[in-house]
C-alpha cells in the first residue's frame, strides 16, 4: 500500500507541477470570499456574484463586490461507506484518494490552507489546517487504507458537523458516490461548496444476467437475486430517478457538481468544475 501511496503522489504532482500545463496549476481561482460592498449588475460582470436575495429584493441584478482575494480555507470532506469499495477500472475509493490529493496541492500551490476531514455516520479523523505539502502523504495514506466495509454515509450529521466545525467561511469539497440524498441547503448558505461524485460506470449500467450471490458493502448482508433484463431496467430508472432528484438538490442550493468516473480522469474533470 505504501507504494501505491507513492505513486499517487507522484501522479498528482507530476499533473499540477509539470511541464506540461504550464504555469496554470492551481484549479482555484478563488470567489473572492472577503465581501466588500453590493452594486448593480453591469455588462461583463461575473454572473456568479449575483446576490440573488437582493436582486430578487430590488427586482434588478445586484452583484457583491469583493476585496483583493485573500489567503482562501479549503476544506476537503472524504465521505466514506462501503459502497467506494468497488470499481471495474479503478475502485472508487482510491479515485475519491486521487481527487483528495490534487485539490490539497494544488491550494498548498496557491499558498492556501487546507483541512481534510473523513466522515461517514459521524466523524472518523479530521487532519488541522496546513499549508504543507507533507501532510499530503499522511491523508493519501490514510483514504487508500480506509477500511470502509460497513461504513455508511449520514450527511444529514455531516452537514451538522461542518455548520459547527468550520467558523470561518470557506471553500467545502464534498466527495463521494452520493447513493444517499443529502440536504445541504444550510451549508451552502453558509459556505461555497462544490460536490464530486465518484461513480464507476458498470454500476450504473450493469452488464449481468443469471442467478448471483450479491453482498451488500453497508451491511454486509448476503442476498440471492435472479438478474434480467427487467431487473437491470427497473433498477436503472431507479439510479436515474434518484440522480435527477440529486442533482436538483445540487442546482438549487447553487452547489457546483462533477460526477468523475473510474476510468476518467480526474485532473480534467475537476478543472471543468472549478474552472
Amino acid at each position: 500500500m505504501k507504494q501505491k501511496v507513492k505513486e499517487l503522489l507522484i501522479k498528482t504532482k507530476r499533473r499540477l507541477f509539470g511541464q506540461n500545463i504550464g504555469n496554470n496549476v492551481s484549479v482555484f481561482q478563488g470567489n473572492g470570499i472577503d465581501f466588500r460592498e453590493l452594486k448593480e449588475y453591469a455588462y461583463g460582470d461575473d454572473v456568479r456574484k449575483i446576490n440573488w436575495n437582493v436582486t430578487a429584493r430590488e427586482q434588478k441584478p445586484y452583484v457583491n463586490v469583493f476585496n483583493e482575494e485573500r489567503e482562501l480555507n479549503i476544506v476537503i470532506c472524504f465521505i466514506s461507506s462501503g459502497s467506494i469499495y468497488f470499481g471495474s477500472q479503478r475502485q472508487k475509493q482510491e479515485v475519491m484518494a486521487e481527487v483528495m490529493a490534487l485539490l490539497s496541492f494544488s491550494a498548498i500551490k496557491n499558498s492556501d490552507r487546507v483541512t481534510t476531514i473523513f466522515f461517514d455516520e459521524n466523524l472518523d479523523r479530521f487532519f488541522k489546517p496546513t499549508k504543507s505539502a507533507n501532510s499530503v502523504y499522511e491523508t493519501l495514506e490514510y483514504a487508500l487504507n480506509l477500511d470502509v466495509i460497513g461504513r455508511s454515509a449520514d450527511f444529514n450529521e455531516l452537514s451538522n458537523y461542518l455548520l459547527n466545525a468550520i467558523k470561518q467561511r470557506s471553500i467545502v469539497l464534498l466527495l463521494g458516490d452520493f447513493y444517499d440524498l443529502p440536504d445541504f441547503s444550510l451549508l451552502a448558505r453558509k459556505h461555497e461548496v462544490y460536490a464530486v461524485i465518484v461513480r464507476d460506470r458498470f454500476e450504473e449500467d450493469p452488464k449481468l444476467f443469471g442467478e448471483y450471490d450479491l453482498i451488500d458493502p453497508v451491511s454486509k448482508s448476503h442476498n440471492s437475486l435472479d438478474i434480467d433484463d427487467s431487473v437491470i431496467l427497473s433498477f436503472k430508472e431507479e439510479l436515474e430517478r434518484h440522480d435527477t432528484e440529486l442533482f436538483t438538490h445540487f442546482k438549487k442550493n447553487r452547489i457546483p457538481f462533477v460526477k468523475i468516473y473510474t476510468n476518467e480522469d480526474p485532473f480534467i474533470k475537476l478543472r471543468e468544475l472549478l474552472k
